[in-house]
């Protein structure tokens, strides 16, 4: 009788979501009790199988999904005398079984898994009784964590000891240099004082959110609630020390048994109020004379203002939470986070968050990418079963005057494609897509904190899942990216720039960007340009390159220009191809990480805008190895970016004020 049945046919992995054996077992266990003799024999099978289909969930949702397998299930182990009587009965309870096991996925489904830790940044001030009053009110905190640099913490009337029932001498240890640290138990709560390193290069920012981030994840641990009095210097300090601060509270995890729910309240206390910055302006006239000349005349105007960078504790809230979500989205495995339910996420953050800012979505998916022209990301993502996307997030102001466009490698994971990563190479790539997140939640910071008010931002993500199939794209396949040009693939696993030369030229054409970021985990070589701690970068534009640094040290996400020298590194010249515009492999490892970048940036159109000091401002930042501190995602891009946008936003407002 099952002979007749074509097996294939009915388990088909993609239908039925279940190894094709599940069901050839259960085929081939139906077929031998139908030649059993004995009628206890075939209960004692009967009661075995139905035992094992209860623990195989999806082997028993195929029996009842299929109809006339439930039948011949029941015909077969059931003696022809009692069927009558059984069959309805075992009918209703696959009914009951099939009904619990939607309700259960259902629930597991919607039910979101518990936070950790609640974060909550309450105040940013020079009192010291402030914070001490919002202790005295907060009873369930059961350690109180005071952290700052040595000079900060041990200044006269750095602390007020009396207030915290502490000892006038206490902090005399760290003074002396005995420790960094010193804890006293006073009234049932843990009091810390603990110190970390103040020394700080030129290529560091103004506070070691390194090893402040170390500190706290160190000192904060536990199952108690937690409040945290940070003693900085000066408003400068805070950015950085309040990131650092969440990306020692990680938000994902899947153990059997979470981590307890509690609370962590962070008060940053100021040595230093608010200071003033000095801007230049610079004007320029232009007076014609009865002989033709052209005379210019320069007039600079020196004056203080408040600093750009506000010290909210509601501002700071919002770029704190956006890298603790980055962080997440880069932990989460590549079986819960595909292109379809990546592009699931970005839905439920536009639809909960952003429409009412008034962003826009859009989303180019499927084999829609491949009729559009987008070649690059069709051809990554076109093995996977989770089809690859374009996803873009749009905020217009009303006085919007430039067009900056941030684009985001978003590989899901990256197996290598037929290039396949061997020697335990593929382990780890599900943080393949932290370039998108930050890009992404980068976008989210900027946006509800209201800091584009002088441009449009676009999020673009380049979401897709380098996998191996039958369908995969080769080795000397030649495809056509979004911006015209052909490459001559030489290599499946150097994908990303496959993804993010479609995304640049959206930017570039579509978008009519007048400034480009580019953000991924793209090349391991660029631990040997820049370090495990400095993301590497390139930029068309001298005075952009120091802007982009400034932003890295004022938010923790350090970064270091690599070598930006197209006639020596460009496209044309380590990247060459007879039969096509460039390959996308070097054909001499002449600086990789950097050329990786020239090839990104190749596809900007018109060529002619993007060359060196060109109209529009280019960057490409590779963050492969500065994107996980301490066995964990960090969130690394959020805080750049979001710098990186007030800078820009300070810049254009300066230029409308010059016109």
């Amino acid at each position: 009788m099952f002979s007749m049945w074509d097996r294939s046919a009915v388990f088909q992995r993609p239908r039925w979501g279940v190894p094709e054996k599940t069901g050839c077992q259960i085929f081939r266990l139906a077929g031998r009790w139908r030649w059993r003799k004995s009628r206890n024999l075939k209960c004692t099978v009967f009661k075995c199988v139905w035992r094992n289909v209860w623990q195989a969930r999806d082997a028993l949702e195929i029996a009842v999904e299929c109809f006339e397998f439930s039948l011949l299930f029941c015909l077969v182990c059931v003696p022809s005398c009692v069927v009558p009587l059984l069959s309805g009965e075992i009918f209703g309870t696959m009914v009951e079984i099939r009904c619990h096991i939607l309700k259960k996925k259902e629930s597991k489904e919607t039910s979101p898994h518990k936070m950790p830790v609640s974060l909550r940044f309450e105040a940013v001030s020079t009192d010291f009784n402030c914070a001490i009053s919002a202790l005295a009110q907060n009873e369930s905190a059961k350690t109180i964590l005071i952290v700052g640099e040595k000079a900060s913490l041990v200044s006269e009337n750095a602390l007020p000891l009396d207030a915290l029932r502490l000892p006038s001498d206490f902090l005399e240890p760290i003074a002396n240099d005995t420790t960094e640290s010193i804890t006293a138990y006073i009234e049932g709560k843990t009091i810390i004082a603990a110190t970390f390193s103040d020394k700080k290069s030129r290529n560091v920012g103004p506070i070691r959110g390194d090893a402040l981030h170390q500190l706290v994840q160190e000192k904060a641990g536990g199952k108690n609630d937690v409040i945290i009095l940070a003693r900085l210097k000066n408003n400068e300090q805070v950015l950085t020390a309040s990131l650092a601060i969440a990306r020692a509270f990680p938000k994902f995890e899947r153990k059997k048994e979470q981590s307890p729910v509690r609370t962590v309240t962070v008060h940053f206390v100021l040595a230093e109020s608010p200071k003033a910055v000095t801007t230049t302006t610079t004007t320029k006239n232009v007076v014609s004379t009865p002989t033709s000349k052209t005379i210019t005349t320069k007039t600079t105007t020196t004056k203080k203002v408040a600093s750009k960078t506000s010290i909210d504790a509601e501002r700071i809230q919002i770029v704190a939470d956006a890298v603790r979500e980055a962080a997440n989205l880069v932990d989460t495995p590549p079986n819960e986070l595909n292109p379809t339910t990546y592009v699931e996420i970005v839905r439920a953050i536009h639809k909960e968050k952003l429409e009412a800012a008034g962003v826009t979505l859009t989303v180019i998916q499927g084999t829609e990418l491949r009729e559009r022209g987008f070649g690059g990301i069709w051809n990554v993502g076109k093995a996977s079963e989770n089809l690859p996307a374009l996803v873009i997030l749009s905020h217009t102001p009303e006085n919007a005057r430039k067009t900056v466009a941030w684009v985001g490698k978003g590989l899901t994971f990256d197996a290598g494609g037929l290039n396949i990563k061997v020697g335990g190479g593929m382990t780890g790539m599900k943080t393949d897509m932290g370039g998108s997140a930050g890009i992404l939640h980068g976008f989210v910071a900027t946006v509800l904190n209201k800091v584009n008010t002088n441009f449009a931002l676009h999020a673009i993500l380049c979401i897709a899942e380098n996998s191996v199939d039958a369908r995969s794209f080769r080795p000397d396949d030649i495809i056509t990216a979004y911006s015209g040009k052909t490459v001559e693939v030489v290599d499946t696993d150097a994908e990303g720039r496959l993804c993010l030369m479609d995304g640049v030229a959206y930017a570039s054409k579509d978008l009519n960007a007048d400034v480009v970021v580019d953000m991924a985990t793209l090349t391991g070589s660029q631990a040997y340009a820049t370090g495990l701690r400095h993301a590497g970068f390139i930029t068309n534009s001298s005075e952009f390159e120091k802007e982009v640094v400034e932003a890295g040290k004022a938010s923790g996400d350090l970064a270091f220009p690599m070598l930006y020298c197209p006639e020596y590194q460009g496209v044309d010249k380590i990247m060459p191809s007879v039969v096509a515009d460039s390959k996308n492999w070097l054909s001499s490892m002449d600086v990789p990480s950097a050329s990786a970048g020239l090839f990104v940036g190749s596809h900007l159109v018109p060529d002619e805008k993007w060359v060196e000091e060109g109209e529009g401002l280019w960057a490409h930042i590779d963050m492969a190895l500065p994107s996980k501190a301490l066995g964990r995602a960090n969130g690394y891009g959020v805080g750049i970016l979001f710098s990186l946008a007030e800078t820009l936003n300070t810049k254009f407002a300066e230029e409308a004020r010059e016109e």
